[in-house]
């Protein structure tokens, strides 16, 4: 599989995940656990994706995946958390690092 088919189809992947949201909203949590499930899901993702990015062996590494999610943080600040500028400028850095790196 080619890399742009890669990405196209994670791309595609996370907006249909995203978007399915959507269509049916979750309930509203109440109560003191309330604040804790409406962050849990975020947390824990991200805390499962930063291991695999920042330490793949094991030991702290500047890689070109941790240069894309780096890349995917600027592009949802600068883009007000478009899908499409996260993509794009996160998909940029990568390259940038990997072409760098060799």
């Amino acid at each position: 599989m080619s890399d742009l088919a890669l990405i196209l189809a994670v791309a595609a992947i996370t907006y249909a995940s995203r978007a399915s949201f959507l269509l049916r909203p979750a309930p509203a949590h109440e109560g003191r656990s309330g604040p804790f499930l409406r962050l849990f899901p975020l947390a824990l993702f991200v805390a499962l994706a930063t291991v695999g990015l920042v330490a793949p062996d094991g030991e702290p590494a500047v890689t070109p995946a941790l240069a894309g999610g780096a890349g995917a943080v600027v592009g949802a600040i600068v883009t007000r958390r478009s899908l499409v500028g996260v993509v794009v400028v996160g998909a940029g850095f990568f390259y940038l690092v990997r072409w760098l790196v060799g």
